[in-house]
């Protein structure tokens, strides 16, 4: 694959973040360093780098589609309360699994974040 200015704007910017951005955060922010690039460029270069295995695409259930720029095996937890996705360590989880030809597998959890589990747990104290 040829070297673009694009796919390397749309790359950086996904590897600078950790908040599993959708399209419209990374067009928006790759128009910061390319100001006339398209959105179709930008869900080309996404493509481009999902089948090259540069990033992964994480669809989880009622939220548009977002991106990772950590290929590193990992589980997300998907936020039931703020909305936000966050990486889970696939050390702090055991998954045991017998399927003859498996060779990956992704892992979403849906709950409370930290964050939000613990400005819960501060305002029932508080009462």
């Amino acid at each position: 694959m040829r070297f673009s200015k694009q796919r390397e704007a749309v790359y950086n910017v996904l590897c600078q973040t950790t908040s599993h951005p959708d399209v419209a955060w990374i067009y928006a922010r790759t128009r910061e360093i390319i100001p006339n690039i398209s959105i179709a460029t930008v869900y080309r270069n996404l493509q481009e780098l999902l089948s090259i295995g540069k990033i992964k695409k994480l669809s989880a259930e009622g939220y548009a589609e977002r991106y990772d720029a950590n290929v590193s095996d990992h589980a997300h937890l998907v936020c039931s309360c703020c909305g936000k996705i966050v990486d889970i360590d696939m050390s702090q989880v055991d998954v045991k699994h017998s399927i003859a030809g498996v060779d990956r597998y992704e892992i979403t959890f849906y709950g409370c974040c930290d964050e939000c589990r613990n400005n819960k747990d501060a305002s029932q104290n508080k009462q």
